[in-house]
């Protein structure tokens, strides 16, 4: 009694809070994304997909962006769900907004605007190869 059997509960899974899926079967697609890094070495990155309602889910967060582009140590994810496309802007000037609160200054901003690619697996590439080339660029710099 009061012995649980592990085998029969499934695992619960885990989502990341900072993942961000776009289905184009319900009329999802990649929208922009972007790269804010302060000279104090702190990487914030934004996400944002065009629902087919024409509003955007964003998530942002700041982050280690390793040599090949991958965002490790994620910190601070914030989520912002069904908002006008206009907010995508709003955003990029609130995280440097936050960035200088914290006493950092802000070295770089890089938007890459996905919308005029046809189609999801074209814009996850482009998304990839941009995200790589930026985080070249962060790590040869001296922050």
């Amino acid at each position: 009694m009061g012995e649980v059997d592990e085998a029969a509960a499934p695992a619960r899974k885990i989502e990341d809070p900072s993942a961000l899926n776009v289905d184009p079967d319900r009329g999802e697609r990649l929208y922009k994304s972007a790269i804010i890094h302060t000279k104090q070495g702190t990487t914030y990155r934004m996400v944002a997909k065009m629902l087919p309602i024409g509003k955007l889910d964003i998530v942002h967060y700041a982050c280690d962006l390793l040599p090949d582009g991958t965002p490790e140590g994620k910190r601070r994810v914030n989520r912002i769900l069904a908002v006008l496309p206009q907010r995508f802007d709003s955003e990029i000037a609130y995280i440097q907004k936050v960035a200088k609160g914290n006493g950092e200054e802000v070295q770089a901003v890089w938007v890459h605007d996905l919308t005029g690619l046809p189609d999801l697996v074209t814009q996850a590439n482009s998304l990839e190869e941009w995200t790589k080339k930026q985080a070249a660029e962060i790590n040869k710099k001296p922050s």
